[in-house]
């Protein structure tokens, strides 16, 4: 009977034992882990206040949140710094899933592939052209003609080639150009004069040359003002008023003369027998192609004829050790250019 009663009071005391050492496990805590450490429940382990000074780095796809965690090499998860009343809620990184069972953050599932932009492949630029020519794309020294859409030289080419035959340029301002096959001026439009082709000769406009006159029906010539000295109308002084230069309007035996501006050429032109005109005897003074009479020094009662200076010279004047002589005073005026020098005495012409 006393060892039936020992045995059931033994009976009874097993699941009380039971019942006390589990709960003894269950119910760890704070108390169970060394100072500075607290208890974390989800690893059951014991994790240093504040995180390991030196975490080891997590395997490879395995990242642990980045507020306040690090890797457990032990426990193979993440860990917190604090308890989890203090611990914020597990932040993984941008693209990052957190894993609760496994206390980790892992990779997306199926990372999106981004596909590289297509580059197309580079295309052949296309032959380069020559630049048009243009107004603003001349060299200094050099005008645009738009005419033949080219820079051309101002002042003309210094040995121009001579045109084909049958075909001529004007003598004034103008030569040949082999590159265009065809006449050129030697300045800008605006500052050149309609094109004079020489006698016997007409200009074509679409062409730009100079082509030989057909035969015609002979007219008289006009009359022109007597050019001996002393004489009415002495200085063959024959004035035609500016007109546009645009097209050549003046008659047979004259030539179309650049008008001067307050800066230069005006672009207007009088019509001028260089023949016997007396401020541009044998050519436009304006272009320099023929001379001013009256403006030789010493010279007076002075005349233009056959394109060359006639006159008397004042006795103060020694162009020539006789100045009673008539002469050409052209030629007076270049030994004058001499510095005084006292030369060419066998070319000055007696007046008969």
């Amino acid at each position: 009977m006393a060892l039936l009663s020992r045995l059931l009071l033994v009976a009874l005391a097993i699941p009380f034992v039971l019942a006390h050492n589990g709960g003894d496990s269950s119910s760890k805590s704070d108390k169970d882990c060394s100072s500075g450490e607290f208890y974390f429940k989800d690893a059951d382990c014991c994790v240093k206040r504040g995180g390991q000074p030196n975490p080891p780095a997590p395997p490879k796809d395995t990242q642990c949140p980045t507020n306040g965690w690090n890797w457990h090499s032990g426990k193979q998860c993440c860990v917190p710094h604090n308890p989890r009343d203090e611990q914020p809620a597990p932040q993984c990184a941008q693209g990052w899933n957190w894993d609760g069972q496994h206390l980790k953050c892992t990779p997306p599932t199926s990372p999106p592939k981004s596909t590289p932009p297509s580059i197309p492949p580079p295309s052949t630029p296309p032959p380069s052209t020559p630049t048009p020519s243009k107004p603003g794309n001349c060299d200094s020294g050099s005008f645009y003609f738009p005419k033949k859409d080219c820079c051309l030289p101002q002042g003309g080419q210094p040995n121009p080639p001579a045109p084909p035959k049958g075909t001529q340029c004007p003598p004034s301002g103008w030569s040949w150009h082999s590159g265009k096959g065809c006449c050129v001026p030697h300045s800008p439009p605006g500052q050149q004069p309609p094109p004079q082709c020489p006698k016997s000769w007409d200009w074509n406009d679409n062409d730009l040359k100079c082509y030989p006159t057909p035969p015609s029906t002979p007219t008289p010539p006009p009359s022109k003002p007597s050019s001996i000295p002393g004489k009415p109308g002495y200085g063959g002084h024959y004035k035609r008023h500016s007109k546009s230069r645009a097209v050549s309007l003046c008659p047979s035996g004259s030539e179309a003369c650049p008008t001067k501006g307050l800066t230069g050429l005006s672009g207007d032109y009088e019509c001028l027998d260089t023949a016997v005109e007396l401020t541009s005897c044998g050519g436009c003074a304006s272009t320099g192609a023929g001379q001013d009479c009256t403006a030789i020094k010493g010279a007076w009662n002075v005349g233009c004829d056959q394109g060359s200076c006639r006159g008397e010279l004042s006795r103060n004047v020694k162009c020539y050790h006789r100045t009673e002589l008539l002469f050409s005073l052209h030629l007076c005026a270049r030994i004058q250019a001499l510095s005084g020098r006292q030369v060419l005495h066998k070319t000055l012409k007696r007046h008969s």
